[in-house]
């Protein structure tokens, strides 16, 4: 379990898009206010009350559990305020510690997935870029925000605006570094051909997950489902 649901994300980094896999369950946002979740014949409907909710609840409860000192709380909190959604979409029923544990260990790769394309691809982004893809993202839903997003920055007390600016900072980073990244992926896998079926975001994210092995072996592989 630990190692699917490490990197769902990574391949996924939107809690507000579609499933990524026939394995999990669809997602399809039918209008502003309401994401449908299907689970195999199970059909459930969350409302942005449902994420204000459920955000609020989750940033309560990693102030009451999360340890006292940390080498970066906001990044940990933020991690463990997307666990905690994703158990509830996914019908998950993790404790408190396993979703703590879960934070860690994507923090850990997210650092090290961006420490590696710069050091091993001489990826640097600015945080200009970083604000114009931000920015960007922004505009793309102002006029159609979708409920999670409504209803997690309703429920951590923010604008639309300081939900892309600031809690989804990270993610607008990522994008940024992905869209340098790739043609440098593509370039190199070209004439692999396991390219033609494995994608080169699960690619990089195996080459990012050895560097981590090679100086912590119980560190979590990949094991998504096909």
């Amino acid at each position: 379990m630990r190692s699917l649901y490490l990197l769902l994300l990574s391949i996924c980094p939107f809690l507000i898009v579609i499933g990524c896999s026939s394995n999990e369950p669809a997602a399809d946002v039918t209008d502003e206010n309401t994401v449908e979740l299907v689970f195999g014949e199970q059909e459930v409907s969350l409302t942005a009350s449902h994420y204000a909710s459920m955000a609020e609840d989750a940033s309560d409860t990693f102030d009451d559990a999360a340890p006292l000192f940390t080498n970066d709380e906001e990044q940990l909190r933020k991690w463990f305020i997307r666990y905690y959604i994703q158990m509830h979409e996914y019908g998950e029923n993790w404790s408190t510690d396993e979703m703590i544990s879960l934070a860690e260990e994507r923090q850990h790769f997210e650092e090290a997935w961006r420490t590696y394309a710069r050091q091993q691809y001489d990826v640097e982004v600015t945080e200009e870029m970083i604000d114009d893809q931000a920015a960007y993202n922004i505009e793309l839903y102002e006029s159609n925000t979708p409920a999670s997003v409504q209803g997690m920055a309703e429920g951590l007390g923010m604008t639309i605006e300081e939900f892309f600016m600031e809690f989804d900072r990270d993610h607008a980073e990522r994008t940024v570094i992905w869209g340098e990244l790739f043609p440098v992926l593509k370039e190199k896998y070209e004439n692999d051909e396991e390219a033609e079926t494995v994608s080169l975001a699960r690619k990089y994210s195996e080459e990012v997950v050895a560097s981590l092995q090679e100086t912590d072996p119980s560190f979590p592989g990949i094991d998504l489902p096909e």
